[in-house]
Order: structure tokens, then C-alpha cells, then sequence
């Protein structure tokens, strides 16, 4: 696993004064939770890269600075709040692992090997998007990959079927299921109108 490492400082100021002097400055607010639950800075541009390259749910270096002093904690993702306008970031909340005690969170899954499919005219219905996994920290897997090359028409992928990565446990249900090469649904009522149409024209005059 890549190591991804996030700088932060502590926040004396609150508020949402505060919070929107910070955004202004391509700063956001976030909240540490952990040994001591405290309110901190991070660099915007940096949480949108981590979130851009990895995603929710990578273990992360925070290089955390109070005054003269300074420290890295191993952190998760716990919540990420977005403009649901504008779209960019406005709150993070972070949460400090232990690094010998397993964590569970949820894992987005990603379908693989498409193009290796057969032409049987089927078309792919993904219908589990993540998977909530246990695993220690080190162990956490950035994605959870699910071969399709195989899958025919009126064939379904249920978690069972899937081997989790070494040293990681799924907690999701394992019948659920995750994909399925399902016929394509043909517009019916479409057909019937065109057909309808059809009938009730004028004939020709001759």
C-alpha cells in the first residue's frame, strides 16, 4: 500500500465565521478524534488529492504541528462534507487507529476484466458498490476487485464467490450479490406503438 501523508495543524478559532475565513484561504476545517478529540486545519488541495488518488478509505500519515511541537498519528477517513453545489470540500472528520487492533469500514468495489467477456449480448448489472471489511490498519485494501471475464447471460456474482485479500475479513452478507450479466431490457410498450401507428394509418390512395 502507497503511504499517503496529510500535514495539519491544530485550530485554536471555531465557528463558522472561522471555518469560512479558512476556505477562503484554500484551508478547511477538521475535526481529530482519537486521544484527544481536537479541532484541526488541513490544506484543501491536499485532501483533494488523497481523496482523488485513493479514495475513503487509505491509511494515512497525519504530520500533525501544535505550536513548536509536532507528531504523526495514523488516521482514517470517518467523514468527508462536500458542497452539494460547488462541490468542494468543507468539513473533514479524521479519526486515530490503533495500529495492532483491526479496524472495519467500507471498500469500494471495482468490476474487472470487461473486456475479456464473451458477446453473448448480456449486459452488466453492478449492484454492490462497496464492502465493509475488518482488517488491521496495515492491511487495509484500497479496492476490492471482482472478475467478470467469465460471467454469461443470466449469471449473477454473490460475495461468497469472492476471495477476500489476505488478512482482510468481509463483514458485508455473503449472499449478497455483488454483480449480474442480465438480458437487455427491450422497450416493449415502444414497439407496440409503433406497430398501433402503423395499423391505424390511411392507406394509399391508388
Amino acid at each position: 500500500m502507497n503511504e499517503a501523508i496529510l500535514a495539519a495543524s491544530v485550530r485554536e478559532e471555531t465557528g463558522k465565521g472561522v471555518a469560512h475565513r479558512l476556505r477562503l484561504k484554500g484551508q478547511i476545517p477538521a475535526i481529530l478524534y482519537g486521544r484527544d478529540n481536537c479541532p484541526i486545519i488541513l490544506k484543501a488541495s491536499e485532501m483533494e488529492k488523497i481523496l482523488s488518488d485513493f479514495g475513503t478509505s487509505q491509511l494515512l500519515k497525519l504530520k500533525l504541528v501544535k505550536g513548536k511541537e509536532s507528531s504523526e498519528r495514523p488516521v482514517l477517513i470517518k467523514e468527508v462534507q462536500v458542497d452539494p453545489v460547488k462541490g468542494n470540500l468543507l468539513h473533514v472528520d479524521l479519526y486515530e487507529v490503533s495500529m495492532g487492533h483491526k479496524v472495519s469500514l467500507s471498500v469500494p468495489v471495482v468490476l474487472v476484466g470487461q473486456e475479456e467477456r464473451v458477446n453473448d449480448g448480456s449486459l452488466l448489472e453492478q449492484f454492490l458498490h462497496e464492502v465493509e471489511v475488518s482488517c488491521l490498519p496495515t492491511a487495509i485494501p484500497n479496492k476490492i476487485e471482482v472478475d467478470v471475464s467469465k460471467l454469461t447471460i443470466n449469471q449473477s456474482i454473490a460475495l461468497k464467490d469472492v476471495i477476500p485479500p489476505k488478512d482482510v475479513e468481509f463483514l458485508t452478507a455473503p449472499e449478497e450479490i455483488v454483480v449480474s450479466a442480465t438480458q437487455p431490457k427491450v422497450r416493449v410498450e415502444e414497439n407496440e406503438n409503433v406497430e398501433t401507428k402503423a395499423e391505424e394509418a390511411p392507406a394509399p390512395e391508388a
